[in-house]
């Protein structure tokens, strides 16, 4: 169950709130926040024939045609107001105009011209509204007619879709159809008057602009277009930096509780968010186990349904989830009661949940869609933390116990036999009947006792000094080993011989670590079970792969019946190669001795192979 900071008193038990909508842009929908504007849009009705050929920026496509419906219908409601008094007059003229551009203006509101379309008859059509507009105007006064508004919109939405060249020869055809117009109603207007100039001028300064404001527009989309790519790497730049910011911790994350801080301090550094939540999964009890919690009351354990909405959410669809706006009230729909915006990824590794990630801040509209991207991207390396201190604290556990199951059998089996033995002679030597005279000579006895304590000693200090031999920056496995070996020699006797190849080439000291420890353990069974005379060690690195070879002559085993593990010590041996991810190999036959060889580094089809 998790409350709010505010208010720890209540619960946030959101099992009846919807799950807040996953915002449109995310990777799935394949689209970019413009392309979502435009597709809104269109489902709204906004973009139709009129914008969709020309490269425009989405919300000038949306707004162009209501723009060109309103200034054809208001230059329609102009010569309407007019010239509407000579229409009802009777004037066969006014009548006749009216119904043309009326009837036009209609036609072009239902089935728009396709602004800057490629196709002939698109251009064409154009044309073919200037010829029309411009001989109603001629019909009806020339420059001053009262539609001259119908023939200046004509020619602007010509210069506009297709540019300077089809608006000059707009308004050349314009020119031309207008004294048609005249000529035809037997009214020829002098072009060289002050209204004709003026409406030249009008007309001239008119397709100017248009000209300019569509160079500039699409100039504008241009512009868009590359800074939308330049916004996508720049995302993506800023996604991977952070990413390998973060990744950095996986050298070091075998502890965990170092990789968590890391993260957090990445995620404060980057979202500066009022409420950081990190619920780790425990599967053997299902529940949910805090490991980072700021800004926030969290109890020690949450089941899934105690969890908050967004959290389940993110945890059923697997995906990170964006909450622009958390609603308020009596329940907190978030983390905390006091967030109006978050963040929320699940954490997976493997197809397994492993942990669920929460950010929350108190202003809404606080995060956008790279943000969630960027906590996405976190949530995978932060998963594979999570996941690689766990396993390395199981196997650190498991590594413990067998080191001290190991230390109490070598100490029982040399330590506790000498004490024993000695504790067994000097009770003899105290309740013996047998006067020293009529036995061995008491300082004889105990002499030889003295001399099996020192043994006894010796074994010990051999135990310790083998507990405390390791491989560190410096003293690698071809110089401790050799130690190891010649130790081995001065205390049993027996001919060992130690070779290291490519001396100069070495491991990390964590792998080269275990391998002394199962060169001690391949020792000391040697010297308790094989009656061997002579031991070969053998040890180098070669293109970073490791190969360690202990060869003994003693009485070996037959492997066809096998052998029991623990009487060879191959547990151990076989736990520590597994940690290092490599390969234990174990042959010998009745008389001709035991080799165990470990190789390091070997990729898993050579282990098949």
């Amino acid at each position: 169950m998790i409350t709010s900071t505010a208010f720890p008193e209540r619960t946030a038990v959101a099992a009846t709130t919807e799950p807040a909508p996953r915002p449109l842009g995310s990777p799935r929908s394949g689209t970019t926040r413009d392309d979502l504007a435009a597709l809104r849009i269109v489902s709204h009705g906004g973009i139709d024939d009129t914008a969709r050929a020309l490269a425009l920026p989405p919300a000038v496509r949306g707004v162009l045609s209501p723009i060109v419906n309103l200034a054809r219908w208001t230059a329609m409601a102009a010569g309407l107001t007019i010239a509407g008094r000579d229409a009802l007059d009777g004037d066969v003229r006014a009548i006749a105009t009216l119904g043309i551009c009326l009837f036009l203006t209609s036609w072009r509101t239902v089935l728009p011209l396709r602004l800057g379309s490629p196709g002939r008859v698109d251009r064409r059509l154009a044309i073919v509204d200037v010829v029309v507009f411009g001989l109603a105007v001629g019909l009806t006064g020339g420059p001053a007619s009262a539609f001259i508004g119908c023939a200046v919109v004509a020619v602007a939405l010509a210069a506009f879709g297709w540019g300077p060249a089809l608006g000059a020869t707009s308004l050349g055809v314009a020119g031309v159809a207008m004294a048609l117009g005249g000529l035809v109603s037997g009214r020829l207007h002098d072009l060289t008057r002050l209204p004709a100039l003026v409406v030249a001028v009008t007309m001239a300064a008119v397709l100017a602009a248009m000209c300019w404001t569509r160079t500039r527009l699409l100039e504008v989309e241009r512009r868009r277009a590359r800074g939308t790519g330049i916004d996508a790497l720049a995302e993506t730049n800023d996604l991977l930096t952070m990413l390998n910011s973060v990744a950095r911790t996986l050298p070091t994350s075998l502890n965990q509780r170092e990789a968590l801080d890391s993260v957090r301090s990445q995620i404060v550094a980057t979202f500066k968010p009022n409420v950081i939540c990190l619920l780790e999964h425990d599967e053997a009890n299902r529940e949910w186990v805090p490991k980072i919690a700021e800004g926030c009351i969290v109890k020690p354990t949450s089941h899934i349904e105690d969890l908050p909405s967004p959290i389940r959410t993110t945890i059923t669809d697997g995906d990170a989830v964006l909450v622009a706006e958390l609603a308020p009230g009596d329940e907190p729909l978030g983390i905390s009661s006091a967030s109006r915006s978050g963040i929320y990824t699940v954490l997976r590794v493997r197809d397994r949940v492993v942990g669920v990630l929460g950010i929350e801040h108190q202003s809404t509209d606080r995060y956008n869609e790279r943000d969630r991207r960027l906590l996405a991207g976190i949530g995978e390396i932060l998963a594979l933390t999570l996941d690689n201190a766990r396993w390395f604290g199981r196997l650190r556990s498991l590594g413990a116990e067998e080191e001290r199951v190991r230390i109490a059998r070598d100490l029982h089996d040399r330590l506790g036999q000498w004490l024993t033995y000695i504790s067994f002679e000097l009770e003899r030597m105290i309740t013996s009947d047998v006067a020293p005279s009529q036995g061995a000579p008491l300082s004889i006895e105990l002499t030889t006792l003295y001399a099996d304590v020192q043994t006894a000693l010796d074994e010990l200090r051999e135990t310790l000094r083998q507990l405390r031999s390791g491989v560190s920056e410096g003293r690698w496995l071809s110089k401790v080993g050799r130690e190891i070996v010649d130790r081995f020699f001065e205390r049993t006797e027996i001919d060992c011989d130690f070779v290291a190849t490519n001396p100069g080439e070495h491991l990390s000291p964590a792998i080269e670590n275990e391998l002394l420890r199962i060169l001690q353990e391949a020792l000391n069974n040697i010297e308790k079970h094989s009656r061997a005379t002579r031991v070969d060690v053998s040890w180098g690195v070669r293109d970073g792969v490791g190969q360690l070879s202990i060869h003994d002559n003693g009485a070996g085993f037959d492997q066809a019946r096998g052998i029991r593990d623990s009487a060879y010590g191959l547990v151990g041996m076989r736990e520590r190669t597994d940690v290092i991810g490599g390969r234990l190999r174990v042959s010998s036959a009745p008389g001709a001795g035991t080799t165990i060889s470990v190789s390091t580094g070997i990729p898993a089809d050579a282990h098949e192979r």
